[in-house]
This record gives structure tokens, sequence and C-alpha cells, in this order.
């Protein structure tokens, strides 16, 4: 995207409209994000209704990743050239139409061809969305318009579970696809309605080795975090060659983009010392709290032993404290160091972590929800200044490709993030296993001790299987407890890089006067 490019943005709307934007965009934001994690609850059940196994359904989150990364890479020359209100609406309305023939598939390679194309289209919608909401509020409102805005992006991820099991348990699998439909169709309607279109660039070159070398790249990425455990990580070739690719074609990325005119991303947005920390920050956002949206409930099924929708009931006060977090940083966003806030929600990760890893499997539903709703307060307390401080000093007409950036640290930490975790419940279950197994024998003074239950009685086979199976659930949970302790320490870690953020001379005077 060339340094030429200063498409100027459109006035700022103000009463109504500014409103019907808002709910719009709003709209729009929590379907898209919403979608990405409701359909993950409903892979089991897509398993059996399309007569395929684990590793052929898996495809269909791949393939939608895959193609989200690679398209949304491409979201700031797309709104340039074509306007940021037609490419808007129409990926919407391919987003909507994919819904429809996703929920209608008969087999597995037509819901991949569906999936990857509905990730296709909902990639530019949050960049985009992003863009928007910054643009129609003037500076000073950005936090409290983000805090509005973050509502769908941090809150979709945790009700959709539980939108998602109800769907499936009532409905069917078919469901989690349609549902997403009307609400995507009112998206458009309030973008026709009320949001202006920007100026077209014409002029600007598609710059196609830098876009390949990049997409090659996300999606070799996204592939890794996807296949990785299945192939055994670095210990198959395989994925030993899809690294080996994914390293050439960023070099060539990195190689071309500092030497040609016309570079993919536009050099002068990696001058700004804000932003390149803000993306530094949203990708350990991903890594450190949003990565809790998938072992949270897991813990709850797989090592609590509660069903998917009791463990997506008791994920709520996540939810809770999310819009608690939001609310908070917006309304302390003029008051406050937005960098405080910041470190304060970092410190309500690290507790909630801390809390975690105390628990065992017998763990309370209260205790359990107060750790939630910590983690939950911290989500919204770093995403609104965080934000808000990435783009404190860069120039308005960088926003979309701003905006498209720091999605794609957040989805691609995120990914990174559920990948660490759940390779590190995996060996330290395993490892766990082997360390308990070998004490479970006759002549281990452990298992000559009188209160020991009856059940576990090593000399008849159910006794054996009785004992293997708290084996395997106290080894599963010290797993949980690895995971839970290391997002402790990252939280903690990150908080005094906070700092290295500079405060721009209006918001000091703001915060001081």
């Amino acid at each position: 995207m060339s340094e030429a490019a200063t498409a100027a943005t459109p006035p700022e709307p103000d009463g109504i409209n500014r409103a019907m934007i808002t709910a719009s965009v709003m709209v729009a934001t929590t379907v898209i994000i919403m979608d990405m994690s409701i359909a993950s609850i409903a892979l089991p059940h897509m398993q059996g209704g399309l007569s395929a196994n684990q590793d052929q359904v898996s495809w269909v989150m791949t393939i939608y990743f895959m193609m989200q990364g690679i398209t949304m890479s491409a979201t700031g020359w797309l709104a340039g050239r074509i306007g940021r209100k037609r490419l808007y609406i129409g990926t919407l309305i391919g987003f909507t139409v994919c819904s429809m023939l996703s929920g209608s598939a008969d087999s597995i390679p037509e819901i991949m061809i569906y999936r990857g194309l509905q990730g296709m289209f909902s990639a530019p919608v949050v960049p985009i969305s992003q863009a928007l909401m910054l643009d129609s509020y003037p500076r000073e409102r950005h936090a409290s318009a983000l805090a509005i805005w973050g509502m769908g992006v941090m809150f979709a991820p945790v009700m959709g579970p539980v939108l998602g099991g109800w769907l499936t348990d009532e409905f069917s699998w078919r469901w989690v696809f349609y549902v997403s439909m009307p609400f995507a169709a009112l998206g458009v309607i309030g973008a026709l309605a009320f949001i202006r279109e920007t100026p077209r660039d014409r002029e600007r070159q598609f710059d196609w080795l830098g876009f390949i070398c990049l997409g090659l790249t996300l999606a070799g990425i996204q592939f890794l975090l996807d296949r990785g455990e299945v192939e055994g990580w670095f210990d198959s070739n395989f994925i030993i060659g899809i690294a080996a690719v994914i390293a050439i074609a960023f070099y060539m990325f990195l190689a071309h983009s500092l030497t040609t005119d016309n570079p993919f991303i536009t050099r002068s947005i990696f001058t700004d010392r804000n932003f390149v920390l803000g993306l530094i920050f949203m990708f350990l956002l991903g890594v450190l709290v949003l990565s809790m949206n998938v072992i949270m409930p897991l813990f709850l099924q797989n090592s609590r032993g509660l069903p998917i929708l009791t463990a997506a009931l008791i994920m709520m006060p996540r939810g809770l404290g999310t819009m608690f977090g939001l609310f908070f940083a917006g309304r302390a966003a003029n008051v406050i160091d937005p960098r405080a806030v910041i470190i304060f929600g970092f410190a309500c990760v690290a507790y909630s972590a801390w809390m975690l890893a105390g628990f065992t499997n017998e763990v309370g539903v209260w205790d359990f929800a107060i750790a939630a709703f910590f983690n939950g307060i911290g989500i919204g307390a770093i995403w609104v200044p965080l934000t808000t401080v990435s783009f404190w000093t860069l120039p308005s007409h960088l926003r979309t490709e701003a905006s498209t950036l720091t999605s794609l640290f957040r989805n691609y930490g995120s990914g990174i993030g559920i990948s660490v975790v759940i390779s590190v419940l995996s060996r330290s279950q395993a490892t766990t296993h082997a360390h308990l197994a070998e004490r479970a024998s006759p002549y281990a003074d452990a298992m000559q001790e009188p209160w020991l239950p009856s059940q576990w009685d090593i000399f008849t086979n159910d006794g054996l299987m009785a004992l293997q199976a708290e084996i395997s659930r106290q080894a599963l949970a010290i797993g949980f407890l690895n995971d839970f302790n290391l997002i402790f320490y990252g939280a903690v870690f990150s908080i005094p890089l906070v700092m290295l953020m500079v405060r721009s001379s209006s918001t000091r005077a703001a915060t001081t006067g």
C-alpha cells in the first residue's frame, strides 16, 4: 500500500446517523466473530451428520481460518480500490449466502468449499467495522466508541459456545450457520442506509508478489497451528516442510516490501511507535487471554465432567466481566492514563489465572465463576485502551489498513496461544500420567495404605480400570493447571512492557486537565 495513498476519510456523522452506524456495525461484528466460535461446538455433530471422521471434519475450521487470514491481509487495498462501503456490503452479502450454503451442505467437500468462501467474505468485516467506529466519533470519544463496539468483539466469543450448544442440542448443527443470516442481513440494511462511501484510489497498483508471499506465510502459519498437534509437530517431515515454506515466504515478503516502491503494506505505518507496540500487545492479548476461550470450557467438560451446555452457562460470568471491563475502560479513558487501565487488565488476567491454577477436579461452580469473571474484566479493560493508544498518533487515512493489521495480530495471537496451551496440556498430561502410573504398583507403599478406596483394588480388572481412569483424570487436571500457570506468568511479564507506550499531547492534556 503505497506511501502516496492518503485517501481522505468521510466527515464524521452526527445524531441519529452515528447511533445507527454504531448499531449496524455492532450487529455485523458480533455475527462474524460469533461464527468463528459457534461452529466449533457443532463439529462432533457435523461429523456424524456428514459421515466424516474427526480429521476430515477438522478441516472445516482449518480452511475457514486460512482463507480468512489471506483475504484479511488484502482488506486495506480492496477498501481503497473499490470503496470501503461497497466492500463492506459486498462481503456481508457473500457471508450471508455462504452461511445458507454451509447449513445445507450434504458432504465434507461441499462444506469445506462453502466454509472457505465464508472465511474469505468474513475477513474484511471486522477491520472495516473498527475503522468505521473510529471515523464516526471524534478522537476524544474513541475509547467510549470502542467500548461499545468491543461488546461484540469480545463478548461474542464468550457467548458463541452457549448459543451453539443450545442450537445443536435443540435443533441440529445446521442451525449454527442459519442463525447468522438475519443478523448479517440487518448489517447490510444498516450499511446501505447510513454508512458513507470513502474516496477510491484508482491509481494504486496491487502488489501481487507481496500479497502472494504474505498469503503463503499466513496460510502456512494457520495450517501449522491447526495441524501441528495432529501431525506431531516437528517430528513430522511434512510440518518441517510447511515451516520452511513459511520462513522463505516471509523472508521474500520482508525483502520485497523494503525495496519496492509500491509495498503491499504501507511502510510508514510501522514508524508509529504506539501502533507497533499496540500490535505486539494485540498479539499478547490473543495468546494470553483469548486462548482461555478454549481451555476454560475444556477444563469444565473434560476435567470437571460437566455437560457442554452446563459448562457454557458457567462461563457466562466471564461475559459479564467482559462487559464490566469494557464499560469501566470506556468511562475511565479520559480520566485515567490508558496505560494504567491496560495494566489493571493484565493484573485481572494474572489474578484469574492464579486462581485457576489452584483449582482441582472438584472445584465449586461459584469459585470457577469468580475466576472467570475476573478474566472477563481483564479482556475488556485491556482491549479498549489498547486499541485507543494504538491509534493515538496514527494518521486517519491509515485506519482501515491499521485495523486490518490489529485484527490479524489478534487472530494469529489467539491461534498460536491455543496451539501452545493445547500442546502444553497434551504433553503435561502424558508426562504426569507416566509419573503417576509408575507409582501405582503392588510394591509401592502408597498402594498398601488402608484408606485407599476399595474400588482401586489393583488385583482385579475392575479395580485396575478404575485406578487407570482416576490417574488419567488427575493427569489431565495437572495439564490444565500448567496451562493456567503459563498464562499467569505471561500476564505478569506483560505488565511492565505497557509503560513503553508514549502518550499523545492531546491525551495528556485531557487526563490532567
